[in-house]
């Protein structure tokens, strides 16, 4: 029997019956008519929902949503004004510049088997198990992969590691005088960096840090389970992310609204097969993406912040 492939448009969200690996072609509104077609919607759902919140680094880059696998996108990189004009002269016309990004999408799979042996004898929710992992499996693979990305931004010498210690419990270096050294070149460049990003023991250096300390005590820094904030008099406010598979020595700042990065987001595919001589029902899904950095000057990458 033939089974079901579906896909979810990354643009509207609909669900499409997908006749040809690959295309993505809306030909109407798919509703499912037998149960293996709702096994497989409820499958990608289920992924998808429980996936979400353990995309920790998305937030960080500009999603572009896209039906095609390959495309080129127009991103604005600065609008530069006249100053001091005198009166009755005309103003030279500034334009927007912008700067074409390529796309080649590729995909990130999940393969649910669950034997006919354990779907008999077991005693729980083994597709429930299937499917959370799965869910972890795409979004480590995500994070990954934006990690990977974020190693392309320019780098900035930290100088001396932000947990070095002079003589303990005095910290060696304050990273508040590389951070803002950081943020003034990144809003020189006419950006205003407002995240940050590192892994868990970067970000532990650097609240133990004993200049640091201070700053949470009266509230210019907070600290959360997974990151937390950053606020100098005078400079601007840093939403802290962390996630195990950022660079365990780098500390990210960048503009997310510049962009500095986007999400190139495809839609996702789900496939519902059985093998009948191993004796298993599979589910497949294929989910199509691809970070990228897009604006050099609205990132930094400060190196040797952890030791």
């Amino acid at each position: 029997m033939e089974q079901p492939r579906i896909y979810r448009s990354a643009v509207t969200g609909a669900i499409h019956p997908q006749e040809k690996s690959g295309r993505f072609e809306a030909a109407g509104i798919w509703a499912p008519t037998d149960i293996s077609n709702i096994e497989a919607l409820t499958v990608l759902d289920e992924v998808h929902g429980l996936a979400r919140p353990l995309y920790k680094l998305r937030p960080i880059l500009r999603s572009i949503r896209m039906d095609t696998l390959e495309t080129t996108i127009d991103v604005g990189t600065g609008l530069t004004g006249v100053e001091k004009v005198p009166a009755l002269v005309e103003a030279t016309l500034s334009a927007q510049a912008y700067t074409p990004v390529p796309f080649k999408l590729w995909k990130n799979v999940v393969h649910v088997a669950m034997a006919d042996e354990a779907q008999k004898l077991a005693r729980h929710d083994v597709m429930r198990l299937h499917i959370e992992d799965a869910a972890r499996d795409l979004a480590r693979m995500e994070n990954k992969q934006i990690s990977t990305e974020l190693l392309t931004a320019t780098d900035v010498a930290a100088g001396t590691a932000w947990n070095a210690m002079a003589t303990p419990p005095q910290s060696d270096v304050d990273p508040f005088n590389k951070i803002c050294e950081v943020i003034e070149t990144i809003e020189g460049a006419g950006w205003k960096p407002n995240q940050a990003v590192c892994h868990p023991r970067v970000w532990g250096g650097f609240i133990r840090n004993s200049y640091v300390k201070g700053m949470v005590d009266v509230g210019l820094a907070t600290v959360g389970a997974t990151g937390g904030s950053v606020s100098l008099p005078g400079y601007p406010t840093i939403n802290v992310i962390t996630d195990y598979a950022l660079l365990n020595t780098a500390f990210y700042l960048l503009d997310s609204d510049a962009p500095a990065g986007v999400m190139g987001e495809g839609p996702t595919e789900a496939e519902r097969y059985r093998n009948p001589q191993a004796g298993f029902d599979a589910y497949i899904i294929r989910q199509y993406l691809q970070p990228k950095l897009v604006l050099a000057d609205a990132i930094r990458e400060i190196t040797g912040a952890y030791a």
